[in-house]
């Protein structure tokens, strides 16, 4: 029943795919959805991509080792969707449609008229996208592993060649779609999960105690002598709710909204849907009261918590809908990574700037996309197959990589005009750079800080967008004239066209 209900979940999105096919016109459409959008859509497509395989899969296993102190992430990404459509909602849906612009780069580059700023922008999306990519890879091979009862390498061919036909032909339209359709199935889950698996453990009293008899630090926010102490929860405080503005496959759910007016809406929503569906997390402390207990075998690493327990302890029926949710969740998240990949390379590193702007016919732009998206996913699926760490800890890595390659030069740059192009140029190329390095001396052992490798390459590249900006001469920038009543091509003559 798991697998005929896993297969049919699989057909379906197939088929999305392929129907959207139809609506992929131009490049607007196959990155921003022809910015057409209602409140629901929006917002369940952005809290769909900010929960994913990563929140589901990852998050899960972190619960069951950790404790407690993970659902910290769950409480400040929850707060962060308010504050990124609080502080750029508005400005971004305002100034991408004013301008035309479909990526953050190409924002950026209006904002600090800077090829340079556009290129590394480009790349640290790119970079962090493949780290979050195999994340969301990890988690779909682990998922059709339990599914399909096959060898993980096996599971995650079959998973990455349906997302390719998926993501290659559907464009935008078929993951906001799969998004809504997939977090209402989610919301369900979740809540059928949490009721159901807090009836085996005997409620929240009995598991708690059961779980400080494990360790008491698996009931704290976080640990007195474990390794998610204060410095983690200050850590994961700036990722989530100050970086939450740095991540593109969130923020760029923007652009598509038909109306500014519906964003409070939007952002109500993504908030309260989020919230609902990190109910899931539970099942990591369900699982290890229930392998304390004897009555369920330990799991052979923790990405595979929440498929066993879903699988040993729910009705057949149950178990594939939420298997389905969990796919789709993974899937449209995968997507949204390998469009904001492949706008990277086509639109901000070859059109623009290979090309310097050169208008390219929408046909050969948009299959010039579908190629690169090829190429990242085969990139991608061969770093999977042995991947580098846990599927927690690669979505947190690369959520400290957006957040210190992006947020500074795209928060503070759209609200103080004082920001200048030297320091976003700096700003951005360092927080890319070290929060990568940093998290590659911690994997090996060489160097592993206090706080979070994405926190500290945030902090410092925060410091020196502000910095430099201070002791360098600020120029003005289109974003910030106040000519709303003419065309952008009007009032803006040397800024750059990116309709």
């Amino acid at each position: 029943m798991i697998l005929a209900i896993g297969i049919i979940y699989l057909l379906v999105i197939l088929v999305i795919g392929l129907l959207s096919m139809r609506h992929q016109k131009d490049m607007d459409t196959f990155y921003t959805g022809g910015r057409r959008f209602g409140p629901w859509l929006v917002a369940l497509a952005v809290s769909s991509t900010t929960m994913s395989g990563y929140g589901f899969i990852g998050l899960t296993g972190l619960v069951y080792e950790h404790g407690y102190a993970i659902f910290m992430i769950g409480i400040f990404a929850t707060a962060g969707i308010f504050v990124s459509f609080l502080i750029l909602a508005k400005p971004m849906r305002r100034i991408t449609h004013k301008f035309g612009a479909l990526t953050i780069p190409d924002l950026l580059e209006i904002r600090y008229n800077s090829k340079t700023v556009r290129a590394i922008t480009a790349l640290a999306i790119l970079g962090g996208a493949i780290g979050y990519q195999m994340a969301q890879y990890k988690a779909l091979g682990n998922m059709l592993e339990t599914v399909l009862g096959v060898d993980y390498k096996l599971a995650l061919f079959i998973g990455v060649a349906i997302l390719t036909v998926y993501v290659v032909g559907g464009g935008m339209i078929s993951a906001v779609w799969t998004d809504f359709i997939q977090m209402i199935v989610m919301i369900a889950g979740a809540l059928v999960v949490f009721i159901g698996g807090m009836r085996m453990v005997g409620g929240m009293s009995q598991m708690n105690a059961e779980l400080t008899s494990i360790n008491p630090d698996m009931v704290q926010a976080f640990h007195t002598t474990g390794p998610i102490g204060i410095f983690a929860f200050i850590s994961y405080f700036f990722i989530y709710v100050i970086g939450h503005q740095g991540q593109p496959h969130v923020v760029t759910k923007f652009y598509m909204i038909r109306k500014v007016s519906m964003l409070k809406w939007a952002c109500i929503i993504a908030a309260s849907t989020y919230a609902i569906t990190a109910l899931l997390w539970f099942v990591g402390l369900y699982t290890r009261v229930m392998v304390n207990r004897g009555e369920m075998a330990a799991p052979a690493t923790p990405d595979m918590v929440a498929p066993m327990f879903i699988e040993n302890f729910f009705p057949p029926v149950v178990a594939g809908i939420i298997f389905a949710a969990v796919m789709a969740a993974i899937m449209s998240t995968s997507e949204a990574f390998l469009l904001v990949a492949s706008s990277s390379i086509v639109r901000d590193i070859y059109q623009q700037i290979i090309k310097k702007g050169e208008k390219l016919p929408e046909k050969k732009e948009l299959a010039l996309s579908r190629w690169f998206t090829l190429v990242i996913i085969a990139v991608t699926f061969l770093l999977s197959l042995n991947p580098p760490d846990l599927v927690g800890w690669l979505g947190n890595a690369s959520w400290g990589i957006f957040s210190a390659s992006l947020l500074p030069v795209l928060s503070i740059g759209l609200l103080w005009k004082r920001a200048t192009k030297t320091a976003a140029i700096c700003s951005s190329a360092l927080g890319f750079i070290s929060s990568l390095g940093l998290y590659i001396l911690k994997v090996k052992g060489i160097y592993v800080p206090a706080l979070d490798t994405g926190a500290i390459a945030m902090i410092i590249s925060t410091l020196s967008l502000v910095g430099i900006s201070l002791i360098t001469k600020p120029a003005s920038s289109p974003i910030f004239e106040d000519k709303a009543k003419k065309s952008p091509k009007t009032e803006n003559p040397a800024a750059p066209n990116f309709s």
